[in-house]
């Protein structure tokens, strides 16, 4: 546990925290250093000049060497001059000449140039004799007082301020360092811990309901992702989901479809016999069941294709619109046929290139559904198919006059296994009856659905080399 803290984001955090408090204080520190030994300076200057007014107080100008020695000490320099205009004074003085080594002037230093000197006084060592000239609190601006002093007061007490400032700077650092990092541990860190251990159980058990990430109610960044993150998981067991019924599905489909194609092979020569008599009413009823069993039988030798992802490429032929929607109805399973309206609008010379056994799949799954959306209201309702061309390509309108499909349920309408808002189907007749038309190179949209009534519009181009695959 503590080797991860260690290796963590909050160790770095904290790291970074200091090293940046501690930058700013570099930054901070050299101003003050310079602003420190200008200080030091002026109250040398100040003092110089007490000094200075002392000796002029005396009656002839002169001081005993006591109290030279005593001045000098006091104001920590070395000789002291007054420059008037006109003028130049030398008021105190040791009685060894010293060496200077540099020459500053207050009156003219600019910021850089005082951050210069302090670097230079640090620099050195404290071993130089400096000249300072600057004016003193009082006097009028052209009263210029001189001074010489040793550097090395000035250098020790620059190291003294310096080791405070460190000090300071550390402790500053740490406490800065401490209230950071437990505020952004607090703030973030623990939140992306847990988004860290949602996403890992996740990965290992994404079925799990526990390993959802839990949303608190911050309206940040952070519970944005929360928020985000809880949405992609659900969506993503939801696929898998899905996608283990369809490998179920698809499991028990290829286990069956040998057995079915041998019953449909034997109900196939039953119909045929079937449709050989000379009973009209016998062949009325024959020729629909043989060609539905055709298409069974046919259906159940593509069953496998779907396993690939893409349908059979469809066999385009020019046929009727209206022969096939007759068909469509005649085999179409009607529990009250007085109180289904029936409406066949296709025009009778409307013809269409398709594939005539798939766009028959699409519109009996279409019209199917409205039948069952028409058993669920009282006093029955109407089933409605028109169709129109539109330059190169054929409209087929499907609409009844059902109670209109649910809000919630037209975001996922053509999802397989999607809730159409019945008991009875599987969800699976609009997903197949949408890629059957991308199949042909066209689409199939809800056009309108509300209590009057529900629209759905197909268009079928005569010709295209678009596959949609399977979703």
């Amino acid at each position: 546990m503590l080797s991860r803290a260690a290796r963590g984001l909050s160790a770095r955090l904290l790291v970074l925290t200091i090293l940046f408090v501690l930058l700013g204080e570099v930054f901070i520190y050299v101003p003050s250093i310079a602003r420190h030994r200008l200080v030091f300076l002026e109250e040398r200057i100040d003092a110089a000049r007490i000094a200075a007014l002392a000796v002029e107080a005396s009656p002839d100008g002169m001081v005993t060497e006591e109290l030279r020695l005593a001045l000098l000490d006091r104001a920590g320099v070395s000789a002291i001059s007054i420059k008037r205009p006109g003028t130049r004074l030398l008021v105190l003085s040791d009685e060894m000449p010293v060496t200077i080594d540099a020459t500053f002037d207050l009156r003219e230093a600019t910021p850089m140039d005082l951050i210069g000197h302090a670097a230079d006084a640090l620099q050195n060592g404290g071993e130089r004799t400096i000249r300072v000239m600057g004016n003193a609190p009082g006097d009028p601006s052209d009263t210029v007082v001189d001074i010489v002093l040793p550097e090395a007061p000035l250098f020790a007490s620059m190291l003294d301020y310096s080791g405070r400032i460190l000090w300071l700077s550390i402790i500053l650092a740490f406490v800065v360092a401490g209230l950071v990092y437990l505020s952004l541990h607090w703030l973030m860190v623990l939140p992306l811990g847990r988004m860290t251990d949602s996403l890992a159980s996740f990965r290992r058990a994404p079925e799990d309901d526990a390993a959802t990430v839990r949303v608190s109610g911050r309206r940040d960044e952070i519970g944005l992702a929360q928020r985000e993150l809880q949405v992609m998981q659900r969506r993503v067991r939801a696929a898998l989901h899905q996608r283990a019924r369809l490998a179920a599905l698809g499991a028990g489909v290829a286990k069956i479809n040998h057995d079915l194609r041998n019953m449909l092979a034997t109900a196939a020569v039953l119909t045929d016999r079937l449709a050989a008599a000379r009973d009209p009413e016998v062949q009325r009823v024959a020729l629909p069941l043989v060609a539905a069993i055709d298409r069974a039988i046919a259906l159940c030798t593509q069953t496998l294709s779907f396993a690939t992802g893409r349908l059979p490429a469809p066999r385009r032929t020019s046929f009727g619109l209206a022969p096939l929607v007759d068909e469509v109805r005649a085999a179409l399973p009607v529990g009250d046929e007085d109180a289904l309206d029936w409406r066949n609008e296709v025009p009778a010379g409307l013809s269409v290139t398709a594939d005539r056994d798939q766009l028959y799949r699409v519109i009996a799954n279409l019209t199917q559904n409205a039948v069952q959306a028409l058993a669920c209201q009282e006093g029955g309702g109407t089933v409605r198919i028109g169709a129109w061309r539109d330059a190169d390509d054929t409209l087929v309108e499907i609409a009844d006059t059902g109670p209109g499909i649910p809000a919630p349920v037209r975001d996922h309408l053509f999802e397989a296994f999607a809730d159409g808002g019945g008991s009875d189907g599987t969800g699976l007749g609009l997903a197949i009856a949408r890629d059957l038309v991308r199949n042909h190179g066209g689409d199939i949209v809800l056009e309108r659905s509300d209590p009057t009534g529900t629209v759905f519009r197909l268009r079928l181009p005569d010709s295209s080399s678009t596959v949609w695959p399977l979703i």
